[in-house]
């Protein structure tokens, strides 16, 4: 019959992920199986509230900051209360599973991800100077031998991380059944650390495997040395290192033992609690229909200093203002706020069938822009550059702006401008960025 508590959970779930407001991916669902194998209760300790206080935690971050992954967030800790009540205390890996299938864990992962693309081509390219090869890094460009290679988003294995992290948290827990040792969060964390550690070396390995021998991406060997240098320096040491750890007995958990009786005063304050969680769950399956401003109504849209000339405007979905004339393309995109993640360019032109090259940071004038060329088979070359800006302050910088924003500055905007030439696109961005120096 306890059982029975988990269906309202589980049909929110369902219904989040059937109206797109959760991520319904191929690893999404492998995460979710994940989080369920590797969820080990102990029965014989019922009625812990932890994981009760961690939903009204993340159901009052919800209500501060109305974001899917703290809806997602109270929606699990609020079913783990609900375990931990009938069936015992679990563990913890779970739970690190659960932050990872967050959409917020997702996109900073392409955000964060794009910075370590170009460190990792520039620590490349020095490696192959320290072993006397002629190698420079230009962003993600590196040129070797006079040939050129491209450090795209699938040279560095990206695509491979959450994999990684799965196939952790999955070993984690199976040897948590085996051993019937229980991690803490100390050691969850240590062991999350040390896969981003494998994952940044297989990166790099990766990347210099693939231009020393120069392969490109339509070259079936570009996954095969994907796929085998994640086995031998991400999967074979997590398995020995988790191992290790554990040792090498094996003592199963103590067997299922029915659940403990409580008082009724115990268990109606249990169906009051979960009724609250329940009320919580039911606004934010609500709110998720509705539109949310993408800043304060009390914002002012950003318009950049030095639009081109005879610019038409024009208002698209999500707060986003789009700039054109002939020769250029301007978006301005409002971020809610700190907590929030931008309409980045690597997601938004991708979703529009271009790929990015040659990515880069510039210095223009005193100030600093990332730049890329945009291509797609059949279609014209395009230049692009972005930054944050919210009229004052203009920066790179994911830490600086987050902590300008959370200080009480003015809203930022997501600022992007394309060009069918480089000339013009550099021409017109050292007018538009003279604005915020």
């Amino acid at each position: 019959m306890s059982k029975i508590k988990l269906l309202p959970f589980l049909a929110l779930l369902i219904f989040w992920i059937g109206t797109g407001y959760l991520r319904s991916d191929a690893m999404f669902f492998a995460g979710l199986a994940v989080m369920c194998l590797t969820l080990v209760p102990r029965a014989n300790e019922t009625g812990s509230w932890r994981f009760g206080g961690l939903a009204l935690v993340f159901a009052g971050l919800a209500l501060a900051v109305p974001t899917r992954s703290f809806h997602f967030l109270t929606l699990v800790c609020a079913a783990f209360w609900v375990v931990e009540q009938h069936w015992g205390r679990i563990n913890l890996v779970p739970m690190f599973t659960a932050i990872l299938l967050t959409a917020g864990a997702k996109t900073m992962s392409v955000v964060l991800g794009f910075p370590m693309r170009l460190q990792l081509s520039e620590n490349a390219a020095a490696a192959l100077r320290f072993l006397g090869s002629n190698a420079t890094a230009e962003g993600n460009l590196i040129q070797f031998e006079g040939k050129t290679f491209l450090v795209d988003s699938a040279c560095t294995g990206l695509q491979m991380v959450e994999v990684s992290f799965l196939f952790c948290f999955f070993l984690l827990g199976l040897f948590e059944r085996r051993s019937g040792r229980f991690l803490n969060g100390f050691q969850a964390l240590g062991f999350t650390l040390f896969t981003a550690i494998l994952i940044l070396i297989f990166n790099q390995l990766r990347i210099l495997c693939l231009v020393i021998f120069n392969i490109p991406p339509e070259n079936p060997m570009h996954e095969i040395v994907g796929l085998l240098g994640l086995g031998a320096y991400v999967f074979a040491p997590l398995w020995l290192g988790i191992r290790w750890f554990f040792g090498s007995e094996k003592a199963p958990l103590a067997p299922t033992i029915p659940s403990r009786e409580i008082s009724k005063k115990q268990a109606g304050l249990n169906l009051g609690f979960t009724l609250v969680l329940l009320g919580f769950l039911g606004f934010f399956a609500y709110t998720s229909f509705q539109t949310i401003p993408p800043q304060d109504a009390s914002a002012q849209p950003l318009i950049p200093a030095g639009l081109p000339q005879n610019c038409q405007q024009k208002q698209l979905k999500d707060g986003i203002t789009q700039f054109s004339n002939d020769s250029f393309l301007v978006y301005v995109k409002p971020i809610r706020g700190w907590y929030d993640t931008e309409h980045t360019p690597l997601i938004c032109w991708q979703g529009s069938g271009y790929t990015f090259g040659q990515i880069q940071e510039r210095k223009l004038d005193g100030a600093s822009v990332y730049t890329g060329i945009l291509e797609k088979k059949g279609a014209a070359k395009y230049y692009t550059a972005w930054w944050f800006d919210n009229g004052q302050t203009q920066t790179l910088s994911q830490s600086r702006w987050r902590w300008l924003d959370a200080q009480g500055a003015p809203g930022f905007f997501l600022v992007n401008v394309t060009a069918s030439d480089p000339l013009s696109l550099e021409n017109q961005l050292l007018k538009m960025l003279h604005g915020t120096l």
